[in-house]
């Protein structure tokens, strides 16, 4: 029995313990960094105290704990602090709803406690600083240039550049400038809309004249090169009928050249064929000719009965005759020759 209640003297010592201890630390939570001061002691300690369990002795030591993730100071129309107004350079009241991405820096809590205090009192410097730079830099664009997205994001790139040096001096960090959203004055805006449409017509009406142009100048253009090819093809034309002419003189003096050839050769052939039979016929003439001299030369000698016998031989008409060969020898000629008239030959 006097085991158990020591035991349980223990057990409450050790949770008293705990409990004292519990109550004498301070958790800081990931995304969290604290920052002490020792009330009793040196005072701000420049330090940032990151995540886990740090020492709080109560009266002694005071603790401030800020937020490091990224914060957002939104400047639209359902926020408490309400959108941003802004003045154009033309007088008219611009009404822009604007995010801006902030954190702490690392490293300078401690600093931003010691310049700004404790709590959330450096968001309203952060949003002071962010109004001055937003005015002053679109401020400066006119209401047409709102309605250009390029011309905005242009400005907001500005606006970041001058945001970031003002916050660094508050050991703040900034992340980006969000444009959402632009709005006007519902009878500037649509004075900006008419204006707009107008310049739009304008343009449209320049297309249209640009185009009448063009257009024109195409009809020219086909105008001028129907033309040439016309002229062109007269030109092909012409040169198709002079090749033509020239090659019907060239065919035609070719034609007359060979039928002159042939004429020519004709003749030729002609004359040899007839000098050829003339001197054939000077030839037969002069053979009947010598011919006949010759027969009268033969007829006036001893050659005549020859030639008178012989003449006799070939009328002979005999058919059926008795030859005795004891009066005559067939193998003798010359005395056959004379029994039919001839002379003997000696």
């Amino acid at each position: 029995m006097k085991m158990l209640n020591g035991l349980s003297l223990v057990v409450l010592l050790v949770v008293a313990i705990l409990l004292g201890l519990r109550s004498c630390t301070l958790k800081v939570r990931p995304g969290e960094v604290g920052v002490l001061t020792e009330e009793w002691g040196q005072g701000l300690v420049e330090e940032d105290y990151g995540p886990g369990f740090h020492l709080d002795l109560g009266p002694l030591h005071s603790w401030a704990v800020f937020d490091t993730t990224v914060q957002s100071l939104s400047m639209v129309a359902k926020s408490p602090e309400g959108a941003l107004q802004v003045k154009s350079a033309d007088g008219a009241t611009v009404t822009m709803d604007i995010t801006i991405k902030f954190h702490i820096k690392q490293g300078e809590c401690w600093s931003l406690r010691k310049e700004l205090g404790t709590g959330d009192s450096y968001k309203t410097k952060v949003r002071n600083e962010s109004l001055d730079a937003l005015r002053d830099v679109f401020g400066g664009m006119t209401t047409e240039d709102f309605y250009i997205p390029e011309k905005r994001e242009e400005k907001a790139a500005l606006t970041k550049t001058a945001l970031s040096k003002r916050l660094d001096v508050l050991h703040v960090h900034l992340v980006d400038i969000l444009v959402r959203d632009v709005s006007f004055e519902e009878s500037y805006e649509q004075r900006i809309k008419e204006g707009a449409v107008a310049t739009q017509q304008a343009e449209v009406n320049a297309a249209l004249r640009n185009a009448a142009f063009y257009r024109g100048e195409t009809q020219k253009v086909e105008a001028e090169s129907t033309a040439k090819v016309t002229v062109i093809n007269q030109g092909l034309e012409k040169t198709r009928r002079e090749l033509t002419s020239d090659n019907e003189v060239k065919i035609a003096k070719i034609q007359a050249d060979s039928e002159r050839y042939v004429i020519e050769q004709r003749a030729d052939a002609d004359l040899f064929a007839a000098e050829k039979e003339a001197t054939a016929l000077l030839l037969v003439k002069n053979a009947e000719a010598q011919a006949k001299e010759l027969l009268q030369t033969s007829l006036q000698g001893s050659g005549a009965k020859n030639l008178i016998a012989l003449e006799a031989a070939r009328n002979l008409q005999l058919t059926t005759f008795t030859l005795s060969t004891l009066d005559t020898d067939l193998l003798d000629i010359g005395k056959l020759a004379e029994k039919l008239g001839s002379l003997s030959v000696k």
